[in-house]
């Protein structure tokens, strides 16, 4: 079978990072690819990380997407923050290919460090209103730049979907369909600019199964502890995290 060539201690470390995440994803239903990415960003080259999660990321999120009602009316409320997530993501990764690693590196850490603290102190962001038609193609397309060059889908979309007053089960249809359309245009943008070959493909489908059995159990932990006290300690790793990203990569 042709795998990426990785040492065994990058092998065993992936492993660990995709249970990780998708115990994550399991009890708080966020997450995965923030704790799964910035870990392995950490052990090999940030264009092999993203690739790594390409098949996790559609196993994990296509649940919320096909497992909430209502998938039309969503798909024509946020249509224009789709597309130009798509045009964002190929823009994203043309950056990619020239720009030096370490600053997308970095970059990536500073987004996750933006997360965690965007979502521990959980500000009021005003509803975009009538501005609404050309807001969403803005945002759209600054989350895909964002997550072509790092990987990372999460700012600024979905602060910008909470912003909108969207019913719950729609908010999370909504980022499951932000997350999703990130990955497939991902997927499309590295195998167009020879950064997805066999090998990542190959070694993307079987970390897959660390993340599912982690999601597994992480549904099951989900019903024994408080969520709110996970969540807590999973945002502060995160922030910790990202600027443990930034600091290894600045000097």
């Amino acid at each position: 079978m042709p795998l990426v060539e990785l040492t065994a201690f990058q092998f065993g470390f992936a492993f660990f990072a995709f249970f990780l995440g998708g115990l994550v994803k399991g009890t708080v239903g966020i997450g995965m690819k923030a704790i799964t990415l910035g870990l392995m960003a950490t052990v090999v080259e940030l264009p092999v990380a993203i690739a790594l999660l390409i098949v996790p990321g559609i196993a994990a999120n296509a649940w919320q997407v096909f497992g909430e009602p209502g998938l039309l009316h969503t798909i024509r409320r946020i249509w224009t923050l789709l597309l130009a997530c798509c045009l964002g993501v190929w823009i994203g990764a043309e950056i990619l290919v020239v720009a030096d690693t370490r600053l997308l590196t970095i970059g990536l850490g500073v987004l996750l460090a933006l997360f965690a603290s965007y979502a521990l102190l959980a500000p009021q962001i005003p509803a975009p209103g009538r501005h609404e038609h050309w807001m969403s193609p803005v945002f759209g397309g600054i989350n895909g730049v964002a997550a072509g060059m790092t990987g990372s889908d999460v700012i600024p979309g979905v602060p910008y979907l909470q912003s909108l007053g969207l019913k719950r089960d729609m908010l999370v249809q909504a980022m499951g369909l932000l997350f999703l359309t990130a990955t497939f245009a991902i997927t499309l943008a590295f195998q167009q600019k020879g950064l997805l070959n066999k090998e990542l493909a190959v070694s993307s489908v079987l970390f897959t199964i660390p993340a599912l059995v982690g999601y597994y159990i992480g549904a099951k932990v989900r019903q024994r502890i408080s969520e709110a006290r996970f969540r807590l300690v999973l945002l502060l790793s995160l922030l910790l995290l990202g600027l443990y990203i930034v600091m290894r990569n600045s000097f």
